[in-house]
């Protein structure tokens, strides 16, 4: 077992990855987390605007995470846990940050739906739609406004990509993927 956590770090500094995280996600924990990613990157001497957007895609990411896991803590002091995965690396002079949730089947035709949308839209048309959609009230099912991937689309260098991978268990996996 010793060997084996040895391998996995030196594997994650072979693939750029500079954070990681699995686990129970929380929101003091999402603030702990974030204050640490920020001073890692001040170190590293990243320019505050690319600082500024990694950051705040971890963020959207952890939202989502937090607010939309189906894999939920069942104990009496995990009550308001989330489980998920986070990643953040730098590959080619950018920054890539990934993140992945369980989800119930009756999340992903809505998910797609919006991603696929999002996906096909340029820069001038994000901004044009994330204006239409903060005009607009939230959903009774929402936990926020809705415009988290919409932000996390206009800060990424790149499409935001996303997969929805089927779990035996009726679950899906969601992993979204975000390049800064």
């Amino acid at each position: 077992m010793v060997h084996q956590i040895q391998k996995f770090y030196e594997q994650l500094k072979e693939e750029g990855i500079v954070f990681s995280f699995t686990g129970p996600v929380s929101q003091s924990l999402l603030e702990g987390i974030g204050e640490t990613l920020r001073q890692k990157m001040t170190l590293e001497e990243t320019s505050i605007n690319v600082t500024h957007k990694v950051f705040s895609i971890f963020v959207e990411l952890m939202q989502n995470v937090i607010n939309y896991s189906e894999e939920k803590g069942t104990g009496e002091y995990e009550q308001d846990l989330s489980f998920g995965i986070l990643i953040i690396g730098k590959r080619d002079e950018h920054f890539y940050i990934q993140c992945g949730n369980y989800i119930t089947q009756a999340q992903k035709g809505p998910l797609t739906e919006k991603l696929s949308k999002i996906q096909s839209m340029n820069k001038d048309e994000l901004k044009k739609y994330y204006k239409e959609q903060r005009r607009k009230e939230t959903a009774d099912d929402s936990k926020g406004a809705g415009l988290g991937f919409i932000e996390m689309a206009r800060k990424a260098t790149r499409p935001i990509s996303y997969d929805i991978i089927p779990i035996q268990t009726g679950k899906e996996f969601f992993v979204v993927t975000a390049v800064v």
